[in-house]
C-alpha cells in the first residue's frame, strides 16, 4: 500500500501535518513513504525553506529520510556549508 502522490495531508482537516514526500521539490532531498512532518508555527509545506539549512547542490549534499518517520515541529537539518574551517576565520589586528 502506498499513498497517492497527490495526497499532502494525512488527516482530513489537519493542515499542520503533511506527507513530506509529497511536498518536496528539490532532487537532493529524498523522503520515503509515510514520513510525516508537523509544524504548528509555519506552513509545513515550506519544509525545504524553513528546515533544510545551508544545503547547496554544488556541494553534493543530500538528505535521505526513511519510511514511517515523524519529524517534529522546528527540527532543523544543517549541512556542511554551515561550518567553516579555521582557515576561513577572518583575522583582525588587535
Amino acid at each position: 500500500m502506498t499513498i497517492s502522490e497527490n495526497k499532502i495531508y494525512p488527516r482530513t482537516g489537519d493542515t499542520q501535518t503533511v506527507y513530506l514526500k509529497n511536498v518536496i521539490t528539490e532532487s537532493g532531498i529524498e523522503i520515503d513513504d509515510y514520513t510525516m512532518y508537523n509544524d504548528f508555527v509555519n506552513d509545513p509545506r515550506d519544509f525545504e525553506k524553513n528546515n533544510v539549512l545551508y544545503r547547496y547542490p554544488i556541494n553534493g549534499d543530500k538528505l535521505k529520510v526513511g519510511k514511517f518517520c515523524s519529524i517534529a515541529c522546528g527540527a532543523k537539518f544543517l549541512f556542511t556549508s554551515a561550518n567553516h574551517t579555521i582557515r576561513c576565520a577572518a583575522r583582525q589586528a588587535v
